[in-house]
């Protein structure tokens, strides 16, 4: 069973967005979390509504207090900033969630159920311990820039992902990745709990407990 460890958050952030939290997972997905992941999102396709959810929603499956948090971002709430939220959205057309490779199935069904999203690692292109901080201007692990100011979720070399989207290609987990960091942020509106929760069910899905 994988730990769900608390990351540090800079102070500052927390003095201009609230009760932010990092919780993350580092987890080994077994060759089982493939069928287990495709036949959950069948069955949640059948039973969550997401299709309601998503027009209720304004277009977004998870929680309101996430569009929220991207608003004081300066981000547009109305646009997904994930390609799994963005896809997830032709649900609306075709009725079910599809699926894709074992860890974004597990993001999007942890998506769905509990409406906290949901990141994905290459533990091999990162270690933790991992931190919510502002970028210096500094790149991404891979060379991707960044823009001093930007929110970012970093590890004792410097930035890997932003707080709010996807993280550069290179250093995202997918199909072939051994080890999977997971990750999800807690935004004010959030409890403590509801997220590392998530990220707890996240990792047990991949890790076939």
């Amino acid at each position: 069973m994988a730990d769900v460890v608390a990351g540090a958050v800079d102070p500052a952030l927390l003095v201009e967005f609230g009760a932010l939290e990092l919780w993350t997972a580092v987890v080994t997905p077994v060759r089982a979390a493939g069928p287990a992941g495709r036949a959950r999102l069948g069955r949640l396709s059948g039973s969550f509504h997401a299709a309601e959810r998503i027009r209720e929603r304004g277009g977004r499956l998870l929680d309101v207090a996430y569009p929220t948090f991207e608003r004081q971002t300066g981000l547009d709430p109305t646009v997904p900033p994930t390609a799994l939220e963005r896809d997830a959205r032709e649900v609306v057309v075709t009725g079910a969630l599809q699926s894709t490779h074992a860890v974004d199935d597990v993001r999007l069904a942890v998506l769905a159920e509990v409406g906290v999203p949901l990141t994905a690692l290459d533990a091999a292109a990162t270690s933790g311990p991992w931190r919510l901080t502002v970028s210096r201007g500094e790149p991404y692990r891979d060379g991707t820039p960044t823009t001093a100011g930007d929110l970012v979720v970093a590890d004792a070399r410097g930035p890997v992902a932003p707080v709010v989207g996807d993280p550069p290609r290179r250093l995202a987990a997918g199909a072939r990745t051994r080890e999977v960091v997971l990750y999800a942020v807690r935004v004010p509106g959030m409890a403590s709990w509801e997220v590392s929760e998530a990220v707890w069910r996240a990792a047990n899905y991949l890790a076939g407990t």
